[in-house]
């Protein structure tokens, strides 16, 4: 998915980070004595999916499933960056709360409901909802959503008409929808418009250049869906600079035997539904993104890989289910469907520098999967297996199986002292990662950090010396994502018998400065503890300075 470096043998990772991608040899004298170091026997690395639109969080009571529960399968199938797409104002809180509780793994962008599937208006309370583009966050105020046609509800629009009669479902005029998207985009909002019908295709590409009036797309506003693209629209897309987003998996096995989508839809736009063939043969270098729309499709990756290349279906049985000649025709191949499974779905969610390919300064979130979808012959595509999966460092999700494939996480949490050994600087911690040693805190410089590698409870403390009088203590956060903390900051002249001085208790996010001013200052410190009990981060620090009068 780098063009400049589409293969590697050997990562580099420190913290959150990639720092570098080469040969074995350029990678290994990068290591030092605490480095850890995977031989991964010629597995395959990759980065990790991204799902463009999806409802894994609103929609996983649908499956019976906790947001918790929804969330862990996205990992275990590799979905490492998502867009949750139905949000109206509670579920906005609900992913708050998720976000502050900790529990919030993937890298989420929400994008905020103007109206849902029945055309019923939510609103633009959106606006009040500033979107956010802030590095490594792991949720995001992505942009508003609004649906066009029928689908869930309704019919999709069609210019053809439905063997039982009608046209489908129009919820808008185009000069309502029109006025929709330019003032969500006066407002700073991207747009993505749910689309289906080419009717409602048409009239979102429309609204689109509307607003733009000849400008380029910065806004990246985007059409949702686009499954009854007609020919004569395919080319609008780059014109327009849109940027579609399509459908995966494709049940095939229905079609043949039933024949699903004809007999519901007419065999007229049966040559062009879920062209994607056509669709990238008309847009030469335009970042179609792929998407799951979980739980209305499957959310299996390797499934929905396995269906753009091939077009088939393997049925509950474990039949395959070849498609007809006009379907098999709209197939693409493994090297165009991996970057709209990645790179171009980050590009949609204004994510591409941060992930969505391996490369030095995005972030490591990527994936150890069972072989090379690349050199594997496209059948087989559907057998690949995740083994782990890694966000921003950390592995959020390993297959018993592979654990010796897996980076392990050094982290005894405690809050005592004596969990940590005193350096020779007088500098101790409940846990480090190597990369990141606690030295790294008190050094002057915020560009390093010393990070635990662990969730809270975690600490960090500091020998003066000598008793000390103390008028003030600065700490720099280093957080992601955002959200609520506590950090208790503890002195004394015995590090056995430390008094609680102050507490920090709310919303901190990177690279807030925290400050601790007695009203006179401290005497008799020699010890300093900076205890944290609460973060939805592996606790770390930037920065902490102890200033004396």
């Amino acid at each position: 998915m780098e063009p400049n470096q589409p293969t590697a043998q050997a990562i580099a990772i420190q913290g959150e980070m990639i720092i570098a991608v080469g040969t074995d040899d350029e990678i290994l004298t990068l290591s030092g004595p605490e480095t850890q170091i995977i031989d991964l026997q010629g597995q395959t690395i990759m980065p990790g999916f991204v799902d463009a639109h999806d409802h894994v969080f609103n929609d996983a009571g649908k499956k019976d499933m906790s947001m918790e529960q929804s969330q862990q399968m996205a990992l275990e199938y590799g979905i490492t960056t998502l867009a949750n797409m139905y949000n109206p104002p509670d579920v906005l809180d609900e992913m708050r709360a998720f976000q502050q509780a900790g529990k919030l793994k993937i890298r989420t962008s929400l994008y905020l409901t103007y109206s849902g599937p029945c055309g019923e208006i939510i609103g633009d309370w959106h606006k009040d909802v500033a979107p956010t583009r802030n590095p490594g966050e792991m949720l995001r105020t992505g942009g508003m959503k609004m649906t066009a046609d029928g689908g869930v509800c309704g019919k999709a629009a069609l210019s053809t008409a439905y063997p039982d009669g009608g046209f489908g479902d129009l919820w808008f005029t185009q000069d309502q929808i029109n006025q929709i998207v330019a003032d969500a985009q006066a407002a700073g909002y991207q747009v993505a418009i749910h689309a289906q019908g080419d009717r409602a295709i048409e009239q979102a590409q429309n609204a689109i250049a509307f607003a733009l009036n000849g400008k380029p797309n910065t806004y990246r506003h985007r059409i949702e869906h686009n499954p009854f693209a007609r020919p004569d629209l395919l080319s609008r897309y780059s014109e327009i600079g849109i940027v579609p987003i399509a459908f995966g998996a494709y049940p095939t096995c229905a079609e043949i035997h039933d024949s699903y989508y004809s007999s519901f839809f007419g065999t007229e736009p049966m040559p062009y539904l879920e062209n994607w063939r056509a669709f990238l043969d008309a847009n030469p270098g335009l970042p179609v993104a792929w998407h799951s729309d979980w739980p209305y499709a499957s959310m299996n990756t390797f499934l929905n890989l396995y269906s753009y290349v091939t077009r088939q279906e393997v049925d509950t049985e474990g039949n395959i289910c070849m498609p007809p000649e006009w379907l098999a025709s709209h197939a693409i191949s493994v090297d165009e469907a991996l970057p709209m499974m990645t790179i171009n779905a980050a590009y949609a969610l204004f994510r591409e520098t941060e992930v969505g390919s391996l490369k030095a300064g995005k972030f490591a979130d990527l994936l150890i999967i069972s072989d090379d979808p690349t050199a594997i012959n496209p059948n087989d595509l559907i057998n690949l297996q995740v083994w782990m999966t890694m966000v921003g460092g950390k592995v959020e999700f390993c297959a018993d199986e592979h654990a010796s494939l897996c980076p392990r996480t050094e982290a005894a949490a405690s809050s005592g002292p004596e969990a940590g050994a005193p350096s020779s600087s007088g500098i101790s911690a409940s846990a480090s990662l190597a990369t990141d040693p606690p030295e790294n805190a008190f050094d002057g410089d915020t560009e390093t950090i010393w990070n635990s590698g662990a969730d809270p409870d975690q600490w960090i403390q500091i020998n003066l010396g000598k008793p000390t009088t103390v008028s003030a203590i600065r700490l720099v956060v280093s957080q992601y994502p955002a959200g609520d903390t506590i950090h208790q900051i503890w002195g004394g002249a015995d590090e056995n018998n430390l008094t609680l001085l102050h507490e920090f208790n709310g919303f901190t996010q990177d690279p807030d400065t925290l400050e601790f001013k007695p009203s006179t200052p401290l005497s008799n410190i020699q010890y300093i503890k900076i205890i944290t009990t609460q973060s939805p981060s592996w606790v770390a620090w930037r920065e902490i300075e102890v200033t004396s009068p």
